[in-house]
């Protein structure tokens, strides 16, 4: 048998192989076909070589694909390959070209498709199994009880509440008219309702503002609260209702309207009896106001003719006094002089509480009536030896009742006098300060405890004994001067502490014309 030439054994192999096998030349055009790639793509190997450029331009891609491409057969059709591609290259080592093996893979993708698909149906499955394992859980473990309702009213679907709710059992329920769990005498009209919420389907409290009653198994009917919601499943259009026990609530309900029906009638009780009690109060306040305005008037009456009097004795026009005399005297006028203050603020006091108190306000020097109050007060701290240091920053008119603003600066600085002891020192500085004139009084006298520092301006309240160790006037001063402040649009305070003296600050508003007229 003569020896067959190399280049036909290797063709006879290529022809034999299952894989088409497609050699490109340098150039990228196509210089082999074996009968493989006929077979996979449908062209022969003369239609490859000779004319079909087009072919050639199709697989010159296999040059820059990857394992797996999707290249076009002779009849249009799609075929899915696998590529490998290896150097072509002469005996003598130099590369001719690239070899491209394919083999058609189009069976084996198909089942692999199917496979996958088969694995993700299964999946599906599997995740739907669960999903409704886990819904049927869900729904079990709902606090209320839950029913769905097809369009002909039987009930489809429940949960375990509803059994034990109703006290049927799962089979005794299903594909039976939802009117079973509704009292038979409300059942006509419910079956009226069901039909008119099929033609108007949406998401609800079912019966707002009624009573709703449902029936157990065994007759007994019990108070619920319904939710509706319209459903589209493919089994049709269903409703699902919700339906809760509310007797507990219903019971606490009634407790509390019992309750609040009890406090409400003994609070109408107590307002009226406050309200009588509060009628009583004001008139009290009304007759003890004009009691002490009456008797402030009738008092300062015959108290101005002993002041009179006294005076006259003491000028001793009509004879001499011998020196006994003279101090009887002397303390009669001193002690009615004392007593006509105290009446005094009684007076200003019943008047300001009656609202009759009227500021006769007007444009004065403020450091001017400073100056006057210390002219008149120092001669009271003479006998004490006390030292009077004066800072007064404020220069110009102010707007106010100068009668009132004078007694709130006196007021202060009795109190500094009477409560600072022999050798102390009392402080008057004033300035202006966002809009205010603040004048502050201070002292080195006994102090005030912390906790007292708002009751001092209460009424009658006493701090405590003066330097003399007695207490001395009514207590009203600090309260009139407050009172005083504040119907001028200020305000005051105290900064004190026992032992370390004492600071009363008071504020008067600026008037804005006044200020500018001042500077």
């Amino acid at each position: 048998m003569p020896a067959q030439h190399p280049a036909e054994v290797l063709r006879a192999l290529l022809d034999a192989s299952p894989s088409g096998i497609i050699a490109f030349d340098e150039s990228g055009r196509i210089r082999l076909w074996s009968r493989g790639a006929q077979r996979i793509f449908g062209w022969s190997e003369e239609e490859v070589l000779s004319k079909f450029g087009p072919v050639e331009l199709q697989l010159q891609t296999l040059q820059q694909a990857g394992e797996e491409v999707r290249l076009r057969r002779k009849s249009g059709e799609l075929v899915q390959t696998e590529v490998r591609l290896a150097p072509w290259q002469n005996s003598d080592g130099s590369t001719r070209g690239v070899l491209a093996i394919l083999d058609d893979i189009s069976a084996r993708h198909a089942m692999e498709q199917q496979v996958h698909e088969l694995i993700r149906q299964e999946q599906d499955a599997r995740t739907e199994m669960q999903s409704e394992r886990r819904f049927r859980e869900l729904l079990d473990a709902a606090p209320d009880a839950i029913i769905e309702v097809d369009q002909e009213g039987r009930i489809v679907l429940l949960n375990r509440v509803t059994e034990k709710l109703f006290g049927y059992r799962r089979e005794e329920l299903l594909g039976h008219p939802v009117e079973v769990l509704i009292p038979e005498a409300l059942r006509p009209a419910h079956v009226h309702h069901r039909s008119h919420y099929w033609s108007h389907p949406q998401t609800r409290t079912m019966g707002s503002g009624l009573a709703l009653e449902g029936r157990r198994r065994d007759g007994t009917r019990f108070p619920v609260e319904i939710s509706l919601s319209p459903v589209n499943s493919e089994e049709g259009f269903r409703v699902t209702a919700i339906i809760r026990d509310i007797t507990d609530r219903k019971h606490a309900e009634d407790r509390i309207r019992a309750i609040q029906e009890k406090y409400t009638r003994a609070l109408s009780a107590t307002n009226r009896e406050l309200e009588a009690r509060n009628q009583e109060v004001e008139r009290a306040n009304r007759l003890k106001s004009e009691f002490l305005a009456s008797m402030s008037h009738e008092l300062r009456t015959p108290l101005h003719t002993i002041i009179g009097f006294s005076e006259l004795l003491s000028e001793e026009l009509e004879g001499p006094l011998n020196d006994k005399q003279k101090r009887f005297v002397e303390h009669i006028h001193k002690d009615s002089l004392h007593l006509l203050e105290l009446i005094n603020d009684v007076l200003d006091l019943s008047k300001i509480e009656a609202g009759r108190l009227e500021l006769r306000r007007e444009v004065f020097d403020a450091g001017m009536a400073i100056e006057e109050v210390l002219a008149s007060i120092r001669g009271r701290g003479e006998g004490k030896v006390l030292f009077f240091e004066t800072e007064i920053a404020v220069t110009g008119a102010i707007l106010a009742d100068r009668l009132r603003f004078k007694q709130v600066l006196l007021n202060l600085l009795s109190n500094a006098v009477k409560f600072t002891p022999e050798g102390g020192r009392i402080g008057v500085h004033a300035r202006m300060r966002d809009g205010f004139f603040e004048i502050t009084v201070s002292d080195t006298g006994i102090g005030i405890p912390k906790d007292e520092h708002e009751t001092v301006f209460d009424k009658f309240y006493q701090v405590g004994n003066t330097t003399k160790g007695v207490r001395e006037g009514t207590g009203l001063g600090l309260a009139i001067t407050r009172k005083l402040v504040e119907e001028h649009g200020g305000r005051i305070w105290v900064e004190s502490e026992p032992g370390r003296g004492s600071r009363f600050t008071f504020t008067i508003p600026v008037d804005t014309k006044t200020e500018q007229a001042g500077h």
